[in-house]
């Protein structure tokens, strides 16, 4: 692991690309979170609108959405459902509503990065239409963060935290892991985070007390471990597609036969994968690194961040002929599961190696399109198949399900560029306006200290 200034962690992609190769490479509340704080009533009708509810590949015109607080009421025909007194109406004519967008694999600021960057970073996501995020590198500040987002004391989206990563510096025995296990469950983090290093016996350890006590594990797979014994233990979502392709360590061809049986243990046992591939190809070096460089969403990040992914990047000088063996078996994998009706959650790993927080969303679904998912397989992967992760109503558009909401000018069920025309999002009871969402972009954007592509030249 290294830091990046301010004290992130960086539990990934540090690594050359020939290592990774050979080596390494319960039920959650916050998906269906109520808001803690008491407040007034309020209802909120979006009029006319197309839903698209993604519990199937249905789209329905001509609907009304009635939400009270920060749950759908009622989802009807615009003739046949009534608005109640004193609602807020948003106007949906000629736009589609569909549930908001999870990124299932963030990482968010720690207390010691500048002041506001954990706002900024929130709001990064939400201007994208991400209502729901994972973070996988869990502290104790980032307990309070998602209870103030839950509060509504804080603008941003759901937080799902992980604990302090487990790895082999920080639980070098059996008994350490399962000390971490007992203490991270009483402290109220969502889920175990598993990273590379681990012994065999101390993972096991990790599994068995993370089952005991009643909370997830999940995260990368350690190379004494393996995938299959990974699946065998219930890890519950497997990052980055860690440990599939590594299991060809005789360098033979990854066979069909060989994909068969990864893909199909993953299946019966019924383990999530959240592929992100657009840090990967990062990570790989498939991209020209002055083309990572001009990406303009980074200005939106600070000059020390996106130097450290230009040094990491700048460090590999693993052939790039390995980055691209890797990554056709990488896709193959990912449609193979998909083709296969695996569990395939929507995570991007941001703010890693030239991934923004938000807008990374959509290249990651552009790759993911590359691998054989359709448009719908896609969406439902940052939608309905949260719900089914979390156990909670959530991720769909029906009555008493969470009322986290985007509204859009476009059908992107027909082309997902689509979502890049918002004009607002719901989370939390809360509506945000496009205006008010292009507002908070253009300030975190001009914010002292950023970097800027025209340095880079």
């Amino acid at each position: 692991m290294s830091l990046i200034p301010g004290g992130r962690v960086r539990d990934r992609f540090v690594w050359p690309k020939f290592l990774a190769a050979t080596a390494i490479l319960a039920v959650l509340s916050p998906c269906g979170l109520a808001q803690t704080r008491r407040r007034a009533d309020s209802v909120i009708v979006v009029r006319g609108v197309t839903v698209i509810p993604m519990a199937s590949q249905v789209v329905l015109p001509d609907q009304n959405v009635v939400v009270r607080n920060a749950t759908i009421q009622r989802v009807g025909p615009e003739r046949d459902t009534s608005i109640p007194p004193g609602a807020t109406i948003i106007d949906g004519h000629g736009k589609y509503l569909l549930p908001g967008l999870a990124d299932m694999h963030v990482h968010l600021p720690a207390a010691k990065d500048p002041p506001g960057t954990a706002e900024s970073e929130l709001m990064l996501f939400l201007a994208n239409g991400v209502t729901t995020v994972r973070n996988m590198a869990g502290l104790p500040e980032h307990l309070v963060l998602r209870d103030r987002v839950a509060k509504g004391e804080l603008a941003g989206p759901k937080i799902i935290t992980a604990g302090p990563v487990l790895s082999g510096e920080t639980a070098k025995t059996p008994a350490a892991g399962e000390q971490a296990v007992r203490e991270q469950k009483r402290l109220g983090y969502d889920l175990i985070k598993v990273l590379p290093g681990l012994s065999l016996p101390t993972y096991d350890a990790i599994a068995q007390t993370a089952r005991e006590v009643g909370i997830p594990f999940a995260g990368h797979v350690p190379a004494d471990v393996g995938v299959l014994h990974a699946i065998e233990m219930g890890q519950q979502t497997i990052e980055h597609l860690d440990g599939y392709i590594e299991l060809r360590l005789d360098y033979t061809p990854l066979t069909e036969e060989k994909l068969h049986t990864f893909v199909q243990r993953t299946v019966d046992a019924g383990v999530w994968n959240v592929p992100t591939m657009g840090v990967m190809e990062a990570n790989l070096g498939l991209v020209n690194i002055d083309q990572l460089k001009a990406r303009p969403e980074l200005e939106h990040l600070p000059n020390s961040w996106v130097q450290e992914s230009i040094a990491i990047r700048m460090r590999d000088k693993a052939p790039k002929a390995l980055g691209v063996t890797m990554e056709r078996d990488r896709m193959r994998l990912l449609k193979a599961l998909n083709t296969a009706r695996a569990r395939i959650m929507f995570g991007t790993d941001p703010p890693e190696l030239f991934t923004i927080p938000g807008f990374s969303i959509y290249r990651e679904m552009q790759l993911m399109a590359e691998a054989g998912m359709s448009n719908y397989e896609i969406l439902r992967s940052a939608t309905e198949a949260v719900g089914e992760y979390t156990g909670k109503l959530c991720g769909v558009i029906q009555s008493g399900a969470s009322a986290d909401l985007i509204l859009v000018e476009g059908n992107p069920l027909a082309d997902l560029s689509n979502l890049r025309r918002l004009s607002g999002v719901m989370v939390l009871g809360r509506w945000h306006s496009a205006s008010e969402l292009q507002r908070h972009l253009a300030a975190i954007h001009e914010r002292a200290g950023n970097y800027r592509v025209r340095a880079s030249k």
